[in-house]
């Protein structure tokens, strides 16, 4: 059954609080490096800094337009059936591969937990069985409250997502 009629719906929404934290920076950062450059007495240093300033001026400028675009929205059901991960403007520019997962069920798994977790975990992967959404920021949500509350958005749109912890631990090898 199409769900053309329905239009996208939104799964998981990025905090504000994330937005203002990441623009702020960049801004400051824009600031701080420019006011070095302003101050620099060598002309041959202050290039190279004026040019990482109007870099960062120019993310602090995406950073804006990026929630314009995707109203903060980190995972989307589209009428198509499958579940997004829409791009930012930066990801467009650089012929990055759009991340998506389509079925009728979709596993959500929450790896071991983090030596160093921060402001973004806990952090999940959407599996359909032939591709994955890796590292989804929950930003301090429960996976079995991001389920649930995901669930209730897909009602009626053909597709449930199923949790499950993960066991698997990491490999001691691969961190060498």
């Amino acid at each position: 059954m199409s769900t053309a009629w329905k239009g996208p719906a939104v799964l998981l929404r990025e905090p504000a609080s994330a937005f203002w934290s990441r623009f702020g920076y960049r801004l400051l950062m824009a600031g701080v490096l420019g006011l070095a450059a302003w101050y620099m007495p060598y002309a041959w240093l202050a290039a190279p800094i004026w040019l990482f300033a109007g870099l960062m001026a120019l993310l602090a400028v995406l950073a804006v337009a990026n929630v314009v675009k995707n109203k903060r929205a980190l995972l989307v059901h589209t009428a198509a059936g499958s579940i997004e991960w829409p791009r930012s403007i930066q990801e467009i520019l650089l012929r990055r591969p759009l991340t998506w997962v389509a079925g009728a069920t979709i596993e959500v798994t929450h790896p071991p937990v983090a030596a160093l977790p921060g402001k973004l975990d806990p952090r999940v992967t959407l599996s359909d069985g032939d591709r994955e959404i890796e590292r989804v920021p929950l930003y301090g949500v429960a996976p079995e409250t991001f389920v649930e509350a995901a669930n209730a958005a897909l009602t009626g749109r053909g597709t449930t997502l199923h949790f499950s912890r993960s066991t698997a631990q990491p490999d001691a090898g691969a961190a060498e």
